[in-house]
């Protein structure tokens, strides 16, 4: 990152690894949707993999928001991004349990892949965010 001069912001590089980690979440929903009920090791290992690369965006999101605004509103940011993930948390077992039992499990495979692509877009605008300390240096240059 410290080799980029200027070309890409640190937040937007930590963005660029969230989108490699919810491709990864994708892949693995896929492979666990394939993987046979009579091979539990496969299954383990798939639920592993999903948990693995749901701890990279869980944990980065939160960096990228600090380090998006400014230090007076640091504390600001980072509650509202963990009010919505709450929020998010706490409302998904209703809407995916009735996709389950009215729709099945190709379903509720379905929308977790579909998730998975609206975040994709969501994050696809912000890959080269600059930090708030890249764009006070940046307006400094200019000036």
């Amino acid at each position: 990152i410290s080799k980029s001069k200027g070309k890409g912001g640190v937040v937007g590089k930590r963005v660029q690894v969230v989108i490699a980690y919810t491709i990864g979440v994708a892949l693995m929903l896929l492979a666990f949707r394939c993987v046979p009920a009579a091979w539990p090791a496969g299954q383990w290992l798939c639920i592993f993999m999903i948990g693995f690369f749901l701890y990279g965006p869980q944990m980065l999101i939160g960096l990228c928001g600090a380090e998006l605004v400014g230090p007076s509103s640091v504390g600001a940011s980072e509650g509202f991004l963990g009010w919505v993930a709450y929020l998010g948390a706490a409302n998904a077992g209703v809407p995916l349990s009735i996709i389950v039992r009215d729709y099945g499990w190709n379903a509720y495979f379905t929308t977790l892949l579909c998730a998975c692509g609206g975040a994709l877009l969501l994050l696809s605008p912000m890959t080269n965010l600059k930090s708030y300390t890249q764009r006070v240096e940046s307006k400094k240059k200019l000036n």
